[in-house]
């Protein structure tokens, strides 16, 4: 081969590793570049997402229907889902990028600025007693008191149910609220909410009793539910033994009673709900910190004892405090509005009460 020949396959040769190294180049540039438009993009239907939840917030809180498909914004658009309400879930795109955040909005019920809250009458009665109630203390019934002594730092009796009850949403979207039915669905919404390995979900018409145990270590629900009302009772037998910072909550279709025999763990949280009453039994010394509400009635009996307990308690019929030889307190927690509601409480507000936007995500 001649030296032009050479030459002339030596520069095609050139042409051709020239002409790869620029694709290699250009398509650098274009994928560098689609990244960076990705992000872009990605940025602002982050953004845009947060503008629909609030604009969500906002029509929530006043009761403005929420906007029915995509909704133009800036370079993108967004839409509102409210299906699941208190979770509601919005959608930015822009260029084809999607972001979703999710909230619930839900309305806390003026219940949880108490420390006791009763529907119907309470009354007080026992033998070398004395009862402190410190905090709010709202009676839609009348208070009334035999043989021991009684203390209320605010005690209003006459006060609208709005402000000592709450009733059970209708979950079911039959039209009326505060059904048994309604009540099931609370609980199974409840246990869904957690993983599996954090709930206990029994279904029975018997009664079950619940002691402590390392199994129940970090269990956020137990939900016990019976096929009618009045079924599925729960005996709770926690003692000294209950372990510091837990945090459960125990709902029941029947009755739940609660033995406290010795406890003494401040810093571990049980709360309850119930359909039916809520029995509480203290003996000698008990110290506990735990919301408490009750579809029925409750009933507190406390016997030689010396104890307290921190939270709100809540029944939609009456309340009777019951004591021999005791001197018993109750301390108001703010927990529900500093935003740690105890487990499983956050499908309990209903449609009246302060409203509140909380558990933010990115998803």
């Amino acid at each position: 081969m001649n030296k032009k020949g050479i030459a002339l396959v030596l520069s095609f040769m050139i042409i051709a590793f020239l002409t790869i190294l620029g694709s290699v180049f250009v398509s650098g540039s274009i994928s560098e570049s689609n990244i960076n438009r990705r992000y872009a993009n990605s940025t602002q239907a982050f953004w845009i997402a947060e503008a629909g939840l609030a604009q969500g917030y906002y029509n929530w809180v006043n009761s403005i229907a929420q906007p029915q498909g995509a909704v133009n914004f800036g370079n993108g658009s967004y839409t509102i889902n409210t299906s699941s309400l208190p979770d509601v879930t919005v959608s930015a795109t822009v260029g084809g990028v999607q972001k979703n955040i999710k909230a619930s909005f839900v309305r806390i019920p003026l219940v949880f600025e108490n420390t006791l809250s009763v529907g119907g009458n309470l009354s007080l009665s026992g033998l070398l007693a004395r009862v402190e109630v410190y905090g709010k203390t709202r009676i839609s019934g009348t208070y009334s008191r035999s043989g021991a002594q009684g203390w209320f730092e605010d005690k209003q009796e006459g006060v609208s149910q709005n402000n000592t009850t709450i009733p059970i949403p209708d979950y079911n979207k039959n039209g009326t609220a505060n059904e048994f039915s309604d009540f099931v669905l609370f609980g199974q919404k409840a246990v869904q909410s957690y993983p599996a390995d954090e709930i206990v979900y029994i279904q029975t018409s018997g009664t079950v009793n619940i002691f402590p145990n390392k199994k129940l270590v970090g269990k956020k629900v137990i939900f016990v539910e019976g096929a009618n009302p009045g079924e599925g009772d729960v005996n709770i037998l926690f003692d000294a033994t209950w372990r510091e910072g837990e945090d459960i909550t125990v709902i029941s279709t029947g009755t739940i009673t609660y033995v406290q025999p010795l406890q003494y763990q401040e810093e571990a949280r049980l709360s309850t709900v119930s359909w039916d009453d809520y029995n509480e039994i203290s003996i000698f010394r008990s110290q506990h910190e735990s919301v408490v509400y009750a579809h029925d009635d409750s009933n507190f009996v406390d016997v030689l004892e010396w104890g307290s307990t921190t939270g709100n308690i809540i029944t939609n019929d009456a309340t009777s405090l019951r004591e021999v030889l005791t001197y018993e307190k109750y301390y108001y927690s703010n927990r529900a509005y500093n935003g740690d509601l105890p487990p499983g409480f956050q499908w309990l507000p209903g449609n009246t009460g302060r409203p509140q936007m909380r558990d933010w995500q990115d998803l």
